[in-house]
């Protein structure tokens, strides 16, 4: 058995998708959530959710252009 996570290719059917992917190495199951549509119920995936969501929210601030006005430039 691997403690690796099964490679996974996401197809989108409409537009672009926000998905949160899980693996449990005790039973080789990989969980795919769009969160953009759905939220993560279990509370450890919900934490770990919204850290990276956060994450990926300041990593989007701080590529930003200056602001001089209260709006990001265009």
């Amino acid at each position: 058995m691997t403690d690796t996570a099964p490679e996974i290719t996401i197809t989108p059917d409409r537009g672009p998708q926000l998905i949160y992917t899980s693996y449990d190495p005790k039973d080789c199951t990989v969980t795919l959530v769009p969160v953009d549509r759905v939220a993560v119920e279990d509370p450890r995936e919900r934490a770990l959710c919204r850290a990276l969501l956060l994450h990926a929210l300041t990593l989007l601030d701080a590529s930003e252009p200056a602001r001089t006005n209260g709006m990001a430039a265009r």
